[in-house]
């Protein structure tokens, strides 16, 4: 018995850490019988339905950071909404360059992004299933067939969520069958085959991204054209629209290899580069292909696509992340949170909501849209390029904060600064002196006294008095309360220290019972016609391949919807604008970093930017202060952290990746 444990073990560990639990299971569930399993449609679909829930979807339930509470079992940062998720809010988007965490000043490195014992003991449940199919009695061919593209649509998941955070990947499609062993514990060359079959090398980078590819191809040749309604379950075009994801990943890699080459073992056998123009063009071609196919199918549409003025553009724009419901012509694939509580709700209004607005929640204002997201967004009258805003006359646009000799530009209303501004800022972020849940938000980081001194420091004090032109009292953040402010302040980290707050997903009408966790149960869409419509974009100005002409009037059709009258061309720089604009705080712009390869010219040194609002109490009228982040530090992305490091490599014989 005791040899058998061991071998147990070492089977276990091949392809995972010993501490994944659940990995291998002794009693193999390929065993189970299928009529025990799903002897009903109904267990079928609670079976497929188990699947799903585990499927690597980076929605609200999913915290970047690996394990930040291992002692409750959250599966390596998916499905963070067990017991008391409290993780400051550590999502994708607070380690790009998108926004800031109130309390973390940080970026992605290698404590961020890891997957993969828990991965393999997924896969492990999806082959089960995938065996047990042709074995069913209790279905047609028809219902057979859509079965095995689920299976093959989870496995392209579930290997894609993997390739672009480890490269190559051991490609394992069947369950070994551990019962020989348990019938024969003496019998070492079945003891040695098995071991030798479960040991399954990694496949090149290339073969990995072909495969997932092919995954996704044969789910969409065998799923249906039809879904759920809901968008929660996959089709032939949910297939397409992640293999336009994926394929436009693996050719951006190919293309952009050089910006950060590695070497090494894992680069000599492949295991993470090793690719050639060819592989290059020809993934950019398939995604060419597919996000054509999708467009054209005439299944989906940008919701409300022709808005009238910009303020419409606003209210669409949010809505379709308010009220995901509505907006089912644009969702191609949604993650529903359907009940509050434990494992089902979510958190994200909550840490997102201003400290204003936060109601009986002791942490709001976690999440900070930075200044250079904020100008990454065209102005209407200056269409096909970033607008910087202008704070004084003559303004450079460097970080270098107040300046007494600056003739600064002054506004009645804070809101005056952003005039003429794309509408999906307003749409996406809560700006100062706007409107929130019926409450004026305060975002205000100092004051110029009536001697002309200024008070901006964010550890100022906040219950300091100020005389103004108006005869009255004021106070350096808005008010002597920070119930009653939402700039700055570092007190309980519950402000933002950009200038801006949090809007984009934000329930108009969530209200927060106090410290419960997981009330929210606004759905996440996954992806939608936008990104699609951005792919082709994308592969066109990148490769030279496919319709100019259409590639044109895919980037063009998210503009017009957010507003734009002024059609621009398709060239790279105006694409990736664009993708920040309309794709701003949906986990997009992190792998975008990675694929294109410049999460490390981005960090190098980096300090995220505010833009400081400043009330002059000697007329009563506010400016902006253009700086770096108050009380943080430069931080940089390595190269290495491109690839993640390969758990249990010393074990399992899998060879490890660069720098690891």
């Amino acid at each position: 018995m005791k040899k058998i444990k061991y071998i147990l073990y070492i089977a276990a560990a091949v392809l995972a850490t010993a501490s994944c639990k659940g990995f291998l299971d002794v009693q193999p569930t390929n065993k189970v019988s299928a009529d025990a399993v799903v002897s009903s449609p109904e267990g079928i679909q609670a079976f497929l339905a188990n699947l799903y829930y585990n499927l690597p979807i980076e929605g609200f339930d999913f915290t970047a950071e690996n394990n930040p509470c291992p002692d409750q079992g959250y599966a390596d940062g998916f499905h963070f909404n067990d017991g008391a998720p409290n993780n400051s809010w550590r999502v994708a988007y607070i380690l790009t360059d998108e926004a800031l965490g109130s309390e973390l000043n940080e970026c992605a490195d290698d404590k961020y992004y890891a997957w993969w014992g828990t991965a393999f003991r997924h896969l492990h449940d999806l082959n089960a299933f995938a065996d047990l199919i042709p074995t069913l009695t209790s279905i047609d061919e028809d219902t057979r067939t859509e079965l095995m593209g689920q299976a093959w649509f989870i496995r392209g998941m579930i290997y894609f969520a993997l390739a672009r955070r480890y490269g190559g990947l051991p490609i394992i499609e069947k369950v070994t069958d551990i019962q020989p062993i348990l019938d024969n514990p003496t019998d070492t060359t079945i003891t040695n085959q098995i071991i030798k079959d479960l040991k399954v090398s990694r496949s090149t980078e290339v073969e990995t991204w072909n495969y997932i590819l092919k995954c996704f191809d044969n789910a969409a040749e065998m799923l249906s054209e039809t879904d759920n309604g809901f968008h929660t379950r996959a089709n032939k075009w949910t297939a397409l629209a992640y293999k336009s994801r994926a394929s436009l990943h693996a050719a951006s890699l190919a293309k952009f290899w050089n910006r950060a080459p590695f070497t090494g073992d894992a680069v000599d056998a492949g295991c993470v580069g090793g690719f050639t123009k060819e592989d290059m063009e020809r993934w950019y071609k398939e995604c060419l292909e597919c996000s054509r196919e999708l467009i054209e199918c005439g299944k989906y549409s940008l919701y409300m696509p022709n808005p009238s003025t910009p303020e419409e553009a606003t209210e669409n724009y949010i809505h379709i992340f308010q009220k995901p419901e509505d907006a089912r012509c644009e969702s191609i694939f949604v993650k529903g949170y359907y009940k509050k509580g434990r494992k089902f709700g979510t958190n994200q209004d909550v840490w997102g909501q201003p400290a204003q607005t936060g109601g009986a929640w002791p942490h709001p204002g976690r999440v900070n849209p930075s200044l250079e997201f904020a100008e990454n967004f065209e102005r209407y009258d200056t269409p096909g390029e970033s607008a910087k805003f202008v704070t004084y006359e003559g303004d450079d646009f460097s970080y270098g904060g107040y300046n007494e000799g600056n003739v600064y530009r002054k506004f009645d209303n804070p809101l005056d600064m952003f005039e003429g501004k794309d509408a999906r800022l307003a749409a996406i972020t809560i700006l100062p002196g706007s409107v929130w849940r019926d409450t004026l938000i305060v975002i205000q980081c100092g004051v110029v006294d009536m001697q002309g001194k200024i008070h901006m420091d964010v550890d100022g004090d906040m219950k300091a008095q100020y005389m103004g032109w108006d005869g009255k009292v004021h106070y350096q953040f808005g008010a002597a309360d920070n119930k009653f402010f939402s700039g700055f302040c570092r007190e309980r980290g519950n402000n933002t220290r950009t200038g801006f707050s949090f809007k984009k997903y934000m329930d108009p009408n969530f209200v927060s019972s106090g410290s419960v966790w997981n009330e929210s149960t606004t759905d996440w869409i996954d992806i939608r016609l936008a990104e699609i419509l951005l792919d082709y974009a994308e592969a066109y100005a990148e490769s030279g391949l496919g319709d100019a002409g259409f590639a044109r009037e895919c980037l063009n059709r998210t503009r017009r919807r957010a507003g734009h009258k002024t059609d621009i061309d398709c060239t790279p720089e105006n694409v990736q604008r664009e993708r920040l604009a309309e794709l701003g705080f949906e986990n997009a712009h992190q792998w975008d970093l990675v694929r294109r390869r410049e999460y490390h010219t981005v960090f190098n040194n980096y300090r995220r930017g505010a833009l400081s609002p400043i009330l002059d109490l000697r007329d009563g009228k506010t400016f902006f202060v253009r700086g770096y982040v108050q009380k943080t530090n430069p931080i940089t992305f390595k190269e290495r952290f491109y690839y993640r490091g390969i758990p249990g490599w010393n074990v399992s014989g899998l060879i490890k990746n660069p720098q690891q």
